[in-house]
């Protein structure tokens, strides 16, 4: 049988290069080249003949024993949930793949602190991947997107007062609090209250604007988000006159001024 005729019937059928008792590299290429799940029919493939196979079907990795680093690598930069098809990815391999989605963490056993912070710096939802997260990795998620709080089956006083302070709707996924959090969330961000609004007592809201706008360090956006807020019904000019510090008053001047 002449080359070409070789190849023809490799084309056709690719298993039969386990019947050939020299085959070199350019056989091996060819008919990966064609389908890398090929590589199947190929004793211990080289390192070019991984590369081919992988660039054209990642998830030929599967049947790949011993993969060489650098094709697993290229490997989960082109489809991230390869990595569960890899036999003992080293670290540069799980790094890379998380990297490219933080979702990756889900086929790691037991993956460190180092591992689950850049999954979720990558991508804030890959917490839920993640079995009982630090604190230190849920406010790094948070603090990518604070719905990543949704996620998190129980998040820590700090990890909620961090998704409020990010924005006030994180309430609505935040499934247990209790009164003490809810006076903490509203001296954190006021614009919690529209959410919570049909559910809590108004005093509780005055009770803990006192608190806040007596505070010299109080910053402008609280002000300016306690003077817009339409759901709270009150003379607030007033109040921040009778309640607030020296700088809640220049705040709450400022604001008049601008409007």
């Amino acid at each position: 049988m002449d080359r070409d005729q070789l190849l023809l019937r490799l084309r056709n059928n690719p298993e039969y290069i386990q019947e050939i008792d020299k085959v070199d590299e350019e056989l091996e290429l060819f008919i990966v080249k064609n389908n890398g799940n090929n590589i199947k029919y190929i004793k211990n493939p080289s390192k070019e003949v991984q590369k081919q196979a992988i660039a054209n079907t990642p998830l030929s990795a599967k049947y790949i024993k011993d993969i060489n680093e650098e094709v697993a690598i290229m490997c989960v930069k082109s489809l991230w949930n390869s990595l569960e098809l890899i036999n003992n990815p080293t670290k540069k391999v799980i790094e890379e793949a998380i990297k490219t989605k933080g979702w990756a963490i889900q086929f790691i056993e037991n993956p460190s602190e180092e591992l689950q912070l850049l999954a979720v710096s990558r991508d804030y939802d890959a917490i839920k991947y993640i079995e009982n997260p630090s604190e230190e990795i849920q406010l790094k998620a948070i603090e990518n997107y604070y719905v990543a709080i949704r996620f998190i089956k129980n998040p820590s006083l700090k990890a909620k007062i961090k998704a409020i302070e990010l924005n006030g709707e994180a309430i609505n996924y935040i499934s247990n609090y209790d009164l003490d959090e809810i006076k903490k969330f509203i001296y954190e961000n006021i614009n919690v209250v529209k959410y919570i609004y049909e559910s809590i007592d108004v005093e509780l809201v005055i009770d803990v604007l006192q608190e806040k706008i007596k505070e010299e360090d109080i910053s402008k956006k609280y002000i300016e988000d306690f003077l817009e807020l339409e759901v709270l019904e009150m003379d607030k000019i007033n109040f921040v006159r009778e309640y607030g510090s020296k700088n809640a008053k220049k705040l709450l001047v400022d604001y008049k001024l601008s409007i």
